[in-house]
């Protein structure tokens, strides 16, 4: 006797990615800077709590990190990567807490990401060719429960790392 397993093709990052997409609109739970110039965002429901830091665990985490950013409220940046307060630059990302991620567009031509949310705030993404590599990310979204991150860079685009 024998049996027949059927397997799902792997998806591709960009799949992936559209299946995060398609979730919207997310509220965020939590947005927070970063060691140096890094952001943090929790979007959706709370899912457990981590074993190793104690704190609660969202749904979805996004890592923004070797890359430029800004943050704007409406036209005007009311933050950005290289805010060297990191007092205000924690009291101004709260300002999304509470908020709802909408829409995320992204140019493939350019590699730049803008994360829109209510309340007239959007988060735009883009590399740092001057201080980083093309093979750096410019962010990490992981999926609560899932045990993998679908990461961006601008050579590599979207892909799915351990």
């Amino acid at each position: 006797m024998s049996a027949i397993v059927y397997m799902n093709a792997l998806k591709t990052g960009t799949d992936r990615f559209e299946e995060f997409k398609a979730q919207l609109p997310l509220p965020v739970a939590r947005a927070r800077r970063g060691i140096g110039g890094y952001v943090t965002i929790d979007f959706g429901e709370q899912c457990g709590i981590d074993a190793i830091t104690g704190e609660q665990q969202f749904d979805w985490h996004l890592w923004i990190y070797m890359c430029d950013w800004d943050l704007k409220k409406g036209d005007a940046r009311i933050l950005w990567r290289r805010e060297s307060d990191n007092a205000l630059a924690g009291a101004v990302l709260q300002q999304l807490n509470g908020e709802v991620l909408e829409a995320v567009d992204y140019a493939a031509e350019d590699d730049c990401f803008a994360f829109r949310f209510s309340g007239g705030y959007s988060l735009h993404v883009d590399p740092d060719f001057f201080d980083y590599d093309g093979e750096d990310d410019l962010f990490m979204l992981f999926h609560g429960g899932d045990g993998y991150a679908l990461n961006y860079s601008p050579r590599r685009r979207f892909y799915r790392a351990a």
